[in-house]
């Protein structure tokens, strides 16, 4: 009973980081607010778990000497770091009382969408070695590995535009994540979909 209470926590952080940073993020356009940033900062901690709890996912299902769930978590945390780290130039604009329209204001707010897009090459790395794993050994559905695929690829290509102040593979990402732990949770304490380990030389 209490590993399946844990278990959904782990999956259900996932659901809490999309819909939370979905909401506190609204359409980007809308001032500092310190409840919204209180909410982004809180969403994207619950993410830290989520990574976790896919690793330990991955890490059962591989080969005794497997690497990529060790990769996919190191991946993860980087990312979801660096995303965090994106809001203390906004943080650091607010409490210096900085105006809007400056070249320091502006220059602040480069750094952060900066750290943003650079966010997004170690996403897109833990999910490409989520999708790795989870197509070969089933231990998540074909379509929530042929999804991971589909978001590290969107991931790597957003991340190409250095200059985009546009993120639109870190929505996906969301999204995915979303539907990765609601099926996570619809299944917490059942036995897992995979039988054993499956070696990476296997045939």
């Amino acid at each position: 009973m209490k590993q399946t209470v844990v278990t959904k926590v782990g999956a259900g952080c996932g659901a809490l980081f999309a819909v939370v940073l979905t909401v506190a993020n609204g359409d980007g356009s809308n001032a500092f607010s310190t409840p919204r940033a209180v909410a982004g900062v809180a969403a994207l901690t619950l993410a830290l778990p989520f990574v976790a709890y896919i690793g330990m996912l991955l890490r059962d299902a591989e080969a005794e000497h497997g690497w990529v769930a060790a990769t996919a978590v190191a991946a993860g945390i980087a990312g979801i770091t660096l995303k965090l780290a994106s809001g203390a130039p906004e943080l650091a604009l607010h409490r210096a009382h900085i105006p809007d329209g400056t070249l320091l204001h502006k220059a602040v707010e480069e750094i952060a969408g900066g750290l943003t897009v650079l966010s997004l090459y170690p996403l897109a790395v833990f999910c490409a070695a989520t999708a790795f794993v989870a197509l070969r050994t089933r231990v998540l559905p074909r379509w929530l590995g042929a999804g991971a695929g589909l978001t590290a690829a969107a991931l790597a290509v957003n991340g190409g535009f250095l200059g985009t102040s546009t993120v639109p593979g870190l929505l996906l990402f969301a999204l995915w994540t979303l539907l990765a732990s609601i099926h996570l949770l619809r299944n917490a304490g059942r036995e897992p979909a995979h039988v054993g380990s499956v070696g990476y030389g296997a045939t």
